[in-house]
């Protein structure tokens, strides 16, 4: 019997109800939470009214039961094959009440007297691939998406010729290549079996991705391999692990270390900015939860390009950017929050490159034990044990599909549940340091195919899928071995250690099931076999395997499953050679410009979004990600004390400006990473305890992108090498370019750098807010001057041309002096977007103290000049700055200023407008 739980405020609306019937103009907009409850039974009238209580469970709401839609509502809900992602919540809460529940749904309705409800509900709050619009109430005969099992299918690929390998190869959604389908066809006749199944084609499509397998980086030539090269090269003794395992890990201080990593989840974004951004973040959580024998997450930090809010998607029927954008925040401040991580870092740039495909980068960085930090073996005999979310129908071909541009549908986005991830978070803590566990990995991109295929590479493996628990009333075995559902790890448990680990989930109310076991075979052996229990499974001798049972997917040795990989060789990437001028403006023209650039989304202030994600949790910021006693201004690195009662901190910045790339990747590519260094050693980190994450986005289709991948990678190598700063963890997403209604749209040639670094204590970090008028600000830093890639060259409408060259010997000259100067400077803020003009911006916003400048021109205030700094210095010290830090005085703190601006001539060049665009141009544009 299925009941519905309407739950609607009784008083006032809550603040974001009522902003947003302030921006839809509707005065009367009501939203509420429908849930709908399928039980085993028909409940009692008493345990109904408990449902209720709970699911009401807070103030200034009421419940109402059974009621049907009101007249002139609308209700969003997901489709009726879309497993929602708080169903599982529902059951548990059901049983913990004593109550039997088979599944839930939640729905949201909206009402409002207004004609225009409909079609603002359809443009901003529904996304027809996953969701239901309904404009009465729907009839529900089961809430349990239906499925059914089907036996696998079976190809002969031996008779088959190349037209029909092509065909079968890309059959049902897969991505196989002809040379793909010849190897499989190999191992056909390798095993000397009479068919291969669709369970081994699909997994090996999967297998064979860009995505899993970096097919792209190897047919360049190993530019994995070069990377991780130069970094060994460096021998930084702080490197704990790299390129290994789910994250990278640093050595932190007084045996603990700090794991890295960042992912991107473009693909899936594209279809659905909620779940792919939800996912992204929950992805790259579990990541960390992932790697050594477990870290605990303690930060998190995200980027997201999209196109410009106010032009249509270039793909009929995808949302478009402003939809993308609300879709981005509310996904970040549920996952996040959820989670309860500090959010470090999040910004929101509007390129028209990614109209098609966004770039969504999640990352996170957490604490383990230096005991903890490697990368765990499981040995034969140990138990495959699947924890947390249930097995369903989503994410199918997420993988492959992503790998192959803009080839996905709906089956490709992953439906995201974080609190199922909150429960295992502290039990993996507990499984670590009770000895539980030999190894574990997270089940993420190709689900169980690729975190089972991968872990089992040590010794061998195999699984029943028939024991995975499914969402869904029954899945072919491809579906449950491909389906990337989110929140499931998978451990290596030792026999010896299972009843203790079981004891340890339960008491943390997560799910577990031993689907398998680790073998001595050098095989990766898939069945399904309903008859093998889980108890027979666990009472089997350890050296058990099983032979015949059920039906076979694929039993193959791994030797077989590798796959040579098309080389090709490729000359320099071509680079420009234009230099471009700024032009000479007056100051009425400088302030005027000014306002454009400070309106900016790289500029501007995002409080709309990131207001909404907490940077608190957990206690442990110490610095950032926003400062100022005036306005809340973004702070240009974090800073956190992970360790109770240590002073020692970790600090966290990035590096990326899509503008540069799209001039010049080799060479934003260099001037990326020396600010990345150059703002940690502002900060007050020295070089030798920084590392970084790398994180590829580059296009497939547009031309001499081979060249430019090669041309960044080559470079980061010669950075690393020069400055000894490793690259310890990174991905790579190759699929930037997409066919749309409008053409080809591509993606620039890009790499985002997010560098982490480690001080003994936080005294020695320097903060960005100005002390004290009276004091003079210092441009401080090697010059890049050229207006390519800078918010003004935009508005001015300049053309592209050369960016900088920067001489890396130079910089290691600033970057020692800098080391050396820190008693001289008082405050001091990397230059970044904006120039110098977004520094004293954001200087004046956040101390309330203005700045009388002594000159300036064009290039002076909006060349972005990315290895450098303002910095703060009282004026008996400034002739004391050494020359090789290039210092350029730009003018007096003025605490008198009326208006607290920046005069130039007796001219404020931050008139209110200004501020005004500061404050709200970003909001206007997405709310």
């Amino acid at each position: 019997m299925i009941h519905k739980f309407s739950v609607r405020s009784a008083g006032i609306a809550e603040p974001d109800i009522r902003e947003l019937g302030r921006s839809w103009e509707l005065d009367d907009l009501e939203v509420w939470r429908d849930y709908y409850v399928e039980f085993e039974g028909t409940p009692d009238p008493a345990a109904l009214a408990e449902v209720a209580a709970v699911l009401g469970d807070q103030l200034d709401v009421e419940v109402s039961m059974d009621q049907p839609l009101d007249a002139g509502a609308v209700q969003v809900a997901y489709k009726r094959g879309v497993v929602d992602n708080e169903s599982d919540s529902i059951i548990t809460v059901c049983g913990l009440l004593g109550v039997k529940a088979r599944a839930g749904k939640v729905a949201t309705s909206y009402r409002s007297a207004s004609p225009r409800l409909r079609d603002l509900i359809a443009s901003t709050r529904f996304n027809a691939t996953i969701e239901e619009l309904h404009d009465e109430e729907p009839h529900y005969d089961t809430l349990v998406p239906q499925g059914h099992y089907e036996s696998a299918a079976q190809y002969d690929l031996r008779g088959l010729d190349d037209a029909g390998l092509t065909e079968l190869g890309v059959a049902g959604g897969r991505n196989l290549s002809l040379a793909q389908m010849k190897h499989v066809q190999h191992v056909q006749q390798t095993l000397g079996d009479e068919f291969v199944t669709d369970v081994l084609l699909e997994a090996l499509d999967a297998r064979w991705s860009d995505h899993c397998a970096h097919t792209t980086w190897k047919s360049l030539g190993s530019l994995l391999g070069r990377l991780v090269q130069a970094a060994k090269d460096v021998g930084n003794p702080n490197v704990l692990s790299m390129f290994h395992d789910n994250a990278g890990v640093w050595d932190f201080y007084d045996g603990h270390a700090i794991a890295i990593k960042a992912e991107t989840h473009n693909g899936p974004s594209a279809i659905s900015g909620y779940f792919g951004q939800l996912t992204k973040l929950g992805g790259v959580l579990r990541d960390i939860l992932g790697t050594g024998l477990s870290a605990d997450p303690i930060g998190s930090f995200e980027y997201t390009a999209i196109g410009e809010p106010e032009a249509p998607a270039p793909i009929k029927g995808r949302p478009d950017a402003r939809r993308l954008a609300g879709e981005t925040i509310r996904a970040i401040k549920e996952y996040g929050n959820t989670f309860g991580v500090p959010m470090m870092s999040s910004r929101m740039t509007f390129h028209p490159a990614y109209r098609a495909k966004p770039f969504a980068l999640g990352g996170s960085i957490g604490l383990l034990p230096v005991s903890a930090a490697q990368r765990g073996t499981p040995r034969p005999g140990d138990f495959v044990v699947l924890i947390g979310g249930l097995t369903g129908n989503e994410g199918i071909h997420g993988a492959s599909a992503s790998s192959a541009g803009a080839v996905m549908d709906t089956a490709a986005v992953q439906i995201g549940a974080p609190l199922e991830q909150v429960k295992f978070r502290k039990a993996l803590i507990e499984l670590r340091e009770a000895g539980c566990m030999s190894a574990l990995t997270d089940v993420g991109g190709a689900g169980l195919n690729s975190a089972v295929g991968e872990i089992g590479e040590a010794c061998g493996v195999w699984i029943n899928t028939a024991l995975v628990p499914l969402k869904t009333a029954a899945l072919p075995m491809w579906r449950i071995l491909l389906s990337e559902s989110q929140e499931r790890m998978l451990l290596a448990v030792p026999p010896e250690h299972q009843e203790r680990a079981k004891k340890i989930l339960d008491r943390h109310m997560v799910r577990s099931t031993v689907i398998g076991r680790f073998a001595d075979t050098g095989r990766y052996h898939v069945f399904h076999a309903p008859d093998l229990t889980e108890e027979a499974l666990i009472a089997a001798a350890p050296d058990t395997v099983p032979a015949h049972q059920g039906e076979l997917g694929f039993d193959v040795s791994y030797d077989l499953l590798d796959i040579e990989v098309e080389r090709f060789e490729v000359g320099p990437p071509p680079r420009p050679t234009d230099v471009v001028e700024w032009p000479e403006l007056a100051p009425t023209q400088l302030a005027g410009l000014l306002e454009e650039v400070v309106a900016d989304a790289e500029v501007a202030s995002q409080h709309f979004a990131d207001s909404q994600y907490d940077s608190t949790v957990q206690g442990n910021t110490w610095y950032g990600p926003h400062y100022g006693t005036e306005n809340s201004v973004r702070t240009a690195y974090w800073a956190g004390t992970p360790v109770a009662g240590s002073p020692a901190a970790a600090v966290l910045n990035t590096a990326f400006n899509p503008w540069m790339f799209d001039a010049d990747p080799v060479a934003a590519t260099r001037q990326m990473f020396c600010a990345a260094i150059a703002g940690q050693v502002l900060a007050g980190v020295a070089v030798k305890d920084i590392c970084m994450c790398d994180n590829f986005y580059t296009p497939h289709l547009s031309p001499h992108w081979r060249e430019w991948l090669v041309g960044m990678v080559d470079e980061l190598a010669v950075l690393v090498r020069h400055f000894g700063v490793p690259l310890i963890s990174g991905k790579d997403s190759s699929a930037g370019s997409v066919h749309t209604d409008e053409g080809l749209v591509s993606v620039p040639p890009a790499v985002f750098l997010s560098a982490l670094g480690k001080v003994p204590h936080t005294d020695g970090l320097l903060r960005e807010q100005w002390t004290t008028p009276g004091n003079v600000l210092v441009r401080v830093g090697l010059s890049t001057s050229s207006p390519v890639g800078t918010v003004a060259a935009r508005k001015l409408g300049l053309p592209v041309g050369a960016l900088d060259d920067l001489t890396l010997s130079d910089v290691d000259s600033y970057l020692t002096a800098l080391a050396a100067s820190r008693n001289l400077v008082r405050s001091g803020a990397r230059i970044g977007a904006g120039g110098v003009a977004g520094v004293l911006t954001q200087g004046v916003l956040a101390s309330g103290i203005g700045v009388k400048l002594e000159s300036a021109t064009t290039e002076s205030l909006f060349a972005e000049h990315r290895v450098g700094a303002v910095v703060e210095v009282a004026p008996e010290d400034v002739a004391g700055l050494p020359a090789e830090l290039s210092p350029v005085v730009l003018g007096t703190l003025e605490g008198t200023l009326e208006g607290t601006g920046i005069v130039l001539e007796g001219i404020d060049l931050f008139a209110p407008a200004a501020r005004d665009g500061w404050l709200n141009s970003f909001t206007a544009r997405i709310a």
